[in-house]
């Protein structure tokens, strides 16, 4: 269903309506339409929009940044990245890689280098189109670890508890991967997704098809911060950011004389001293006495 895997080319672009398979779900469940062609130009609004929600995507002016979403599409992402910057947003570096994993997903201008539409509907919102139901996601192992890696340690004010428990499903905190956790954000049961994602985390240098080019992009470490009016995450959400500890001093060097014990010196000079002071006393009374 996604013939041509090359850059500049969008996998699927617009709305196609409701999910019919998502029953529940917090945030509406839009589809996008199948459309393997050409990215867009972003501009206007579009363009102004970009800039907020996805800065790493806009490469420039009007005439260079193209994107594989529309405007009501980035606008649905917004308010999505949204509801995940409240729980995440103790840690800048870690909500802005949660976000730019969909904004690659849904906006980037190289989409249908990374994705694989393999489930399509005839859309009812939109005559004569297909809507995407299922795709896949081809990421670089590297990448999904590193955004994982920084989200890992970030705590929920309110429960003192790890964020990531909310977002890995059955596995909580302490059983997540970063393959366990991008699996739930792509469960269209989860009441966030709108449509199935098969996330397929793969070595550097790997081939899964034709054209196909895992995406390994940028990633923020959680001790680094997104950008100058941010800062980095504090030493309770992040190891790396906390201070290196300064081990205790080691024990002063043993005193010594020479290379002897310095105390065992002193010690065998007192006794001498005081055994001599003591036979001297001795003598001094034996000869006062025989006077």
């Amino acid at each position: 269903l996604t013939p041509t895997h090359q850059a500049g080319v969008c996998t699927f672009y617009g709305e196609c309506g409701r999910n019919p398979e998502v029953n529940v779900s917090l945030v509406p469940s839009q589809v996008p339409c199948l459309s393997n062609t050409p990215a867009r130009v972003a501009q206007g609004a579009l363009l102004s929009l970009l800039r907020t929600v996805c800065p790493e995507l806009a490469r420039g002016d009007n005439e260079t940044t193209r994107v594989c979403c529309t405007f009501r599409q980035l606008s649905a992402l917004r308010i999505s990245v949204g509801l995940s910057g409240a729980v995440l947003a103790r840690c800048p570096a870690c909500a802005r890689n949660f976000a730019n994993l969909y904004c690659h997903n849904i906006c980037s201008p190289d989409q249908s280098l990374f994705t694989n539409v393999t489930r399509v509907t005839n859309s009812t919102a939109v005559p004569g189109a297909q809507a995407v139901l299922e795709y896949q996601l081809f990421y670089s192992r590297r990448y999904a670890e590193a955004a994982f890696a920084s989200c890992r340690d970030v705590r929920l004010p309110a429960t003192g508890g790890y964020a990531i428990s909310t977002m890995c499903g059955r596995y909580g905190a302490q059983l997540c991967t970063a393959q366990r956790w991008l699996d739930f954000q792509g469960d269209k049961n989860n009441g966030l997704a709108p449509l199935q994602i098969d996330f397929q985390l793969l070595p550097n240098g790997s081939e899964p098809g034709p054209g196909i080019v895992p995406l390994d992009a940028p990633v923020w470490g959680c001790d680094q911060a997104p950008d100058a009016e941010q800062e980095p995450c504090s030493c309770q959400d992040c190891a790396q950011a906390c201070p290196p500890v300064v081990p205790p001093a080691g024990p002063p060097p043993p005193f010594r004389i020479g290379r002897a014990d310095g105390v065992l010196v002193i010690c065998v000079l007192l006794f001498a001293v005081l055994a001599l002071a003591f036979l001297v006393a001795v003598l001094c009374r034996r000869g006062t006495a025989e006077l």
